[in-house]
């Protein structure tokens, strides 16, 4: 699997529209696309993760499962398919929670990852993120990451 985004480049900073309002950004997810989804693939879920957030266990920024599977597709916080559900993040919203790191941290990385799933769905309704995570890693046939990093210079 392949996931890249016309937004930034793996490894570059993210664009200011995925930084929080609070800091002057739109809290709004790059669009990613994919491709190589392998057969067998049920359905797509797509997380964003900060592993430098100080909490301990890092900052879950989006989760969204039953996405459609396509071979090939792309997917933004602004565009989600009809069937697609987004479970609770860290910061406890139903959507995409824009990069916020501490003024004094050195910059942060955010891990935007398509999973192939082996389920048809998962519905978070009622369920903690950890345990929306815990079934996409447990039915997870393959995965594709992108990595962009933002600093906070307050």
């Amino acid at each position: 699997m392949q996931l890249i985004s016309p937004d930034f480049n793996d490894g570059d900073p993210l664009p200011n529209k995925c930084v929080s309002k609070g800091l002057g950004g739109e809290d709004r997810s790059p669009l990613l696309q994919w491709s190589d989804v392998p057969a067998g693939a049920k359905s797509l879920a797509l997380t964003c993760y900060d592993p430098d957030a100080p909490t301990g266990s890092g900052f879950w920024h989006m989760i969204i499962t039953n996405i459609p599977v396509s071979e090939s597709g792309e997917i933004s916080s602004d565009h989600l398919p009809a069937s697609a559900k987004s479970a609770l993040n860290d910061a406890g919203t139903e959507s995409y929670t824009g990069a916020y790191p501490p003024a004094d941290d050195p910059a942060h990385r955010y891990i935007f990852t398509l999973h192939a799933l082996s389920l048809e769905e998962i519905n978070p309704e009622g369920m903690t993120g950890a345990y929306v995570r815990f079934n996409i890693m447990r039915n997870q046939l393959a995965s594709a990451s992108i990595m962009g990093h933002f600093k906070n210079n307050g």
